[in-house]
């Protein structure tokens, strides 16, 4: 939306009252001078999404008591979101605005900068800029997600000549219920990545989507064959991961394990790799242990976290910093549990029969 001199009434009453409305961003700009030097009316710069509502521009201008030239579709987002605070380059001798003076509900300098870095996996990963396509008008998608795509399978085969590579291998283990996946998750957040997380042993990859960080959640040494286990953990050599479809590049900066089994008991005796039956010798299981670069071991109150990882016989190294594991006091902050029979009193009769007299009952017809 263009320079507009006023409004009947300040831009968020009309925001609030059309739920169409998505996302909003908007200024008033008070401190531009014109060529000549002479300070501008005040006036203001709104960016409306309406997600995949499609919506004309003539009733938003309505909406807003405007003539309907003080309403443009936009065309690149990231531009739009830059000019609110000049920091286009064709802007950078006006006055330059802060992001605090912006008004909106979602974080408009991260959203600019994804689409000026559109493309460019090394500041965005693919999921990241996939959401940012999602987010996008109807009209824009395809076309954008075409672009996004084909740019992200040049990437993969490019990524798939590159040898090199340094990413992070942490390994989880604790007990059922002692908070590893929670923590794993917690981990990568604070990190900063974005993650996905594996549910299926047959095809641990499938969900992949070129994340910065991937959970193997739950894993064992029956997943995964051991030199595809290797392969997948090395923190130097990229290669392909075995997909059930096809294969992927794993394109992140860090893997987390999580296991109720500790890794010295992985691989041990007789296994089957790669459909023949082997014993794995010493030295390999070392190349195992040696890309485990942080090993965290959980119970239901600590979690020690050794951040040299393990040494040749798959025990930690040191003795590792302790830390209270606080999931069991979490667990007792959510919501409390849903009363089913009380759904189904409201369903159903209850019935008169008595579970003894059933339950003989059904003794009675085995016999």
């Amino acid at each position: 939306m263009n320079y507009v001199p006023y409004f009947n009434e300040p831009p968020m009453d009309t925001i609030k009252r059309y739920k169409t409305i998505k996302k909003y961003a908007f200024i008033i700009h008070d401190k531009d001078y014109n060529e000549k030097g002479i300070l501008e009316s005040p006036h203001y710069h709104i960016y409306l999404n309406f997600g995949r509502a499609s919506v004309k521009f003539t009733d938003v201008a309505k909406w807003f008591g405007l003539e309907p030239q003080y309403v443009n579709k936009i065309i690149k987002t990231g531009s739009v979101l830059d000019y609110l605070t000049h920091n286009n380059d064709s802007q950078q001798f006006k006055h330059q605005y802060r992001p605090e003076e912006v008004t909106a509900n979602f974080d408009f300098v991260k959203e600019a900068e994804i689409e000026r870095t559109f493309g460019d996996f090394s500041k965005y990963s693919y999921a990241k800029q996939l959401a940012y396509v999602h987010s996008l008008s109807p009209d824009k998608q395809l076309k954008y997600y075409k672009e996004l795509k084909s740019r992200w399978q040049l990437e993969c085969d490019y990524r798939s000549l590159e040898p090199n590579r340094d990413i992070d291998v942490v390994f989880i283990y604790g007990k059922g219920g002692t908070g590893k996946t929670y923590y794993a998750k917690q981990l990568l957040e604070k990190m900063g990545y974005d993650y996905c997380i594996s549910s299926s042993s047959n095809d641990m990859f499938q969900d992949y989507k070129g994340q910065w960080g991937i959970i193997l959640d739950d894993i064992r040494d029956r997943s995964m064959d051991f030199e595809d286990m290797l392969k997948c953990l090395d923190n130097h050599t990229a290669s392909t991961m075995f997909g059930r479809y096809n294969n992927k590049v794993f394109d992140g900066k860090i893997i987390v394990l999580t296991s109720s089994v500790p890794p010295k008991f992985w691989y041990k005796g007789v296994i089957k790799c790669r459909g023949y039956e082997r014993i794995i010798p010493h030295e390999d299981l070392n190349q195992f242990y040696r890309r485990i670069g942080c090993y965290i071991e959980m119970t239901e109150t600590t979690i020690t976290v050794y951040n040299d990882g393990l040494d040749e016989r798959g025990n930690p190294k040191g003795l590792g910093n302790q830390y209270v594991n606080g999931v069991v006091n979490i667990r007792r902050e959510q919501k409390p549990k849903t009363n089913f029979n009380a759904i189904f009193d409201q369903m159903c009769e209850p019935s008169t029969t008595d579970i003894f007299d059933i339950e003989q009952q059904s003794i009675f017809n085995k016999k």
